[in-house]
């Protein structure tokens, strides 16, 4: 049983009441329905502060387009279609995500340098892929972090982020794997491709 399905999230605020004239919430389609490049969003917060960021946006002179606006705002409107929507693309994700977990463990148990948090939320899988000092079928040396991504996307058709992109060191082994644009059999091609895509690795 994996966290993802069981791991509860609370809202600061439930947790500290305090909290609530200072609280403001922030969210969107592209991130709260998977709709990337939907760019319509919203805020909530105590009437003064949120007053405020009308005053400011009202200057701002771009904004998502008023169709999109308006489509958003009839959508959300529909409780049981919004409802329905969330639990699919929820459901999804979580089977996805538990696909490509399971593959990373499976590599690990068969000795493979390789690694994964189990998943708590999101559409991301944080992965370690510590083969640095491998050497390729052609001779060549993984050196650095960025040799194993590119090894990793031309050998197994994976791209991912490292994590010193979100500040942690440069030499760090772990990745952020986005199954966002992932399909049902992916998880199993994944696996076989990595597998593959190590395999062919040595070490001095």
């Amino acid at each position: 049983q994996l966290p993802l399905g069981s791991t509860e999230h609370f809202d600061p605020v439930s947790l500290m009441p305090e909290l609530r004239p200072y609280t403001i919430y922030i969210d969107g389609l592209s991130k709260a329905f998977a709709a990337t490049g939907v760019r319509v969003g919203w805020a909530m917060g105590p009437a003064k502060i949120i007053g405020k960021m009308r005053a400011i946006l009202g200057h701002v002179g771009a904004w998502s387009p008023k169709a999109e606006q308006l489509a958003t705002a009839e959508y959300l409107g529909k409780d049981k279609a919004v409802d329905a929507y969330i639990s699919d693309i929820k459901s999804k994700i979580e089977e996805r995500l538990t696909g490509f977990f399971n593959g990373i463990q499976s590599l690990k148990a068969k000795g493979m340098p390789v690694n994964a948090i189990a998943p708590q939320g999101a559409m991301y899988l944080t992965v370690q892929f510590n083969l640095i000092g491998g050497i390729t079928a052609d001779g060549n040396t993984l050196n650095s972090v960025e040799d194993v991504t590119s090894y990793l996307l031309n050998e197994a058709g994976l791209a991912i982020v490292p994590f010193y992109a979100f500040g942690a060191d440069r030499s760090s082994t772990w990745y952020r794997l986005s199954v966002g644009t992932a399909q049902k059999n992916h998880p199993e091609e994944f696996t076989n491709n990595l597998n593959n895509a190590i395999s062919k690795l040595q070490w001095s």
